[in-house]
């Protein structure tokens, strides 16, 4: 690639040398002919003056040796004094002048007529080809010195995208190309940089994903593995201990075996499982969702409502109801007793907006760009506590994203939260972004943050 641009600069530098000298051939011919133009004309006043004098002195009666004297004074021109058909008078031939032109002047019975000679001028002819070479040499000079900038601004860029994009390949997603030179080099520098980016971006997560992974497995299996072996080797004697360590091996198996099925129902997200795009009547949708929920919500002391219309709506009702599941199942986790969690939903614009309202604990603004992260808490040992993996709110925005919608968040501290899952007309879907493509923000009365892709709660 370097060499070409190389290349290139002797291509340009080899254009503009023959423009140059196609264009100082011009301009010399143009000069010469206008130049010579203006000469033949004020050689031709002249000259018709001179012939008419001598025509004057020939009809005065001048002899012989009076033209052979002016004759001699025009020492350019050659004189032919004809009278009554008969050549008269005739000056000598010229030899290595060039002719230039002609004119007569008429008399009472005769005409004068002069040859105008001009005398070659080599050093004129040479200086006309110094000063175009030396004018050329200058349009080389500063050809060679634009076409090695030109070189050069294009080369350097070009050879850091090169250095850059080798890194990236190789896995130093940490490598940038930087913005400099051309404005089409600039704007390639920040795409490839904000790629760069966004790669290193997945990268990190996906360790940290993994690293949680392992964490939130170790957890578990640790704990069921220390009282299998401490049941199998008769260190738990007691039944009450051996109830006791059935009690946490089945719980622990069981927080194991949700948090599988979250992974997998994530993973299929990830792999963009075919959307089924079917009539969902949305008031025996809420009411049978409210029906699977209400159980939970009672042993959790929490007061669960719904608010629907009589309609439909065209989506994916899978995935609309992995999304309103895991948005109930957060929201009455985090509700104490007494509290009040209403699901809602409305058509909109010929879209539809599905919203989960609480009178929970509430979300601190430092968390709440964070909460749609995979694995991530607030509050971690609250959340081991009341069985949650950390992957649900991350499950809601994927489904969302495959869905193309998105979810909008307002929470304030202490007060409640709500979470909105806002789905556009199907004329107004577009194919989801990529999943590490940030989503704008939504300003509200409280504070908004809205996800795309990302964790839970």
């Amino acid at each position: 690639m370097l060499w070409r641009i190389a290349s290139l600069r002797v291509w340009l530098l080899g254009a503009m040398v023959v423009s140059a000298a196609i264009g100082l051939g011009g301009a010399a011919l143009v000069y010469h002919a206008l130049e010579r133009s203006r000469e033949q004309s004020e050689d031709r006043a002249k000259a018709l003056g001179e012939a008419r004098t001598i025509a004057a002195q020939v009809q005065a009666g001048a002899d012989q040796r009076r033209l052979a004297n002016l004759q001699a004074l025009l020492a350019g021109d050659r004189v032919t004094v004809r009278r009554d058909g008969r050549v008269i008078f005739r000056g000598p031939p010229r030899t290595g002048d060039r002719f230039e032109l002609q004119v007569s002047a008429p008399f009472p019975g005769g005409v004068v007529t002069l040859d105008d000679y001009s005398v070659l001028d080599s050093r004129s002819t040479l200086d006309l080809v110094l000063i175009t070479g030396g004018v050329l040499v200058l349009v080389i000079v500063a050809a060679a010195v634009t076409a090695t900038v030109v070189a050069r601004a294009v080369r350097v860029p070009v050879g850091r995208a090169i250095a850059a994009a080798e890194q990236v390949s190789n896995g130093e997603f940490g490598a940038r190309m930087g913005t400099s030179g051309p404005d089409e080099l600039v704007k390639l520098g920040r795409a490839f940089d904000g790629m760069a980016a966004r790669l290193e971006r997945a990268d990190r997560d996906q360790r940290q994903f993994l690293a949680d992974v392992a964490h939130e497995i170790a957890t578990p299996v640790n704990s069921v593995s220390g009282f299998a072996l401490a049941l199998g080797d008769g260190t738990i004697t007691g039944e009450a201990q051996r109830a006791e360590a059935r009690t946490l091996i089945e719980a622990e198996t069981a927080r194991l075996q949700l948090l599988l099925e979250d992974l997998r129902e994530l993973t299929q997200l990830d792999f963009a499982e075919g959307v089924r795009m079917t009539a969902v009547p949305l008031d025996p949708f809420v009411r049978g969702l409210a029906a699977r929920f209400t159980p939970t919500a009672e042993r959790a002391g929490v007061t669960l409502t719904v608010k629907v219309r009589d309609g439909e709506a065209t989506t994916d009702a899978r995935l609309l109801e992995t999304i309103a599941s895991n948005l109930l199942s957060n929201a009455i986790r985090y509700t104490p007793r007494g509290g009040h969690v209403e699901l809602g939903v409305r058509q909109h614009h010929g879209g539809l907006v599905l919203w989960v309202r609480d009178t929970g604990i509430g979300i601190a603004p430092e968390h709440r760009e964070r909460i749609f992260e995979r694995l991530y808490r607030v509050d971690a040992a609250r959340d081991r506590a009341t069985g949650g993996t950390g992957l649900g709110l991350a499950i809601a925005s994927r489904a969302a994203h495959t869905l193309g919608g998105h979810i909008e968040v307002e929470s304030t501290l202490g007060q409640g939260s709500e979470f909105r899952l806002v789905l556009p007309s199907l004329s107004a879907r577009r194919d989801p972004r990529s999943p590490d493509e940030p989503a704008p923000s939504h300003p509200s009365t409280a504070s908004t943050a809205t996800a795309t892709n990302s964790s839970a709660r």
